[in-house]
């Protein structure tokens, strides 16, 4: 299996993992260095830490940082699942990018109200396919949204 083959079957997993609500990460997919960013800013910077700090990165990075986020989106939309679009490989900077689309949708907790919305997704990877940085977009109005779900006991 190519490389890529092996980081789109690692995709996949982790995708149907989480639409089985499991928090297990595909060995090699993510490492201790790898970055999650929300339009823009790093997890350590939406927890309004910097980011040397050594507990504030073994939360927010590798498998760590996804699990964070998985079990956030989760507590937010219940039912979430997503989808993946084509996945087309890039070279930006000097370095391989990996770009796709996630659909994601559900119902926000305490209200029901239905989310659908389209993720930009962009991953930067290293030569042995591991991500080292994992970027999302969302509209600031579903985002918003989301936020306000997960505050919701």
């Amino acid at each position: 299996m190519d490389a890529d083959a092996a980081l789109i079957a690692r995709l996949d997993e982790l995708i149907a993992l989480f639409n089985r609500k499991g928090m297990d990460v595909p060995d090699g997919l993510f490492d201790r260095r790898t970055a999650f960013v929300l339009n823009g800013e790093t997890f350590e910077a939406l927890l309004g830490r910097p980011t040397p700090d050594p507990l504030v990165l073994m939360l927010t990075r590798g498998a760590a940082g996804f699990r964070f986020a998985a079990k956030s989106l989760q507590h937010a939309l219940p039912d979430a699942r997503i989808e993946r679009g084509e996945i087309e490989r890039t070279e930006a900077g000097g370095e391989p990018h990996v770009a796709t689309r996630i659909w994601l949708s559900g119902h926000a907790r305490g209200t029901g109200e239905a989310v659908d919305t389209v993720v930009g997704v962009d991953l930067v990877i290293d030569s042995g396919g591991v991500v080292l940085t994992a970027s999302a977009t969302v509209d600031r109005e579903t985002l918003q949204r989301i936020r306000e779900a997960r505050l919701r006991p």
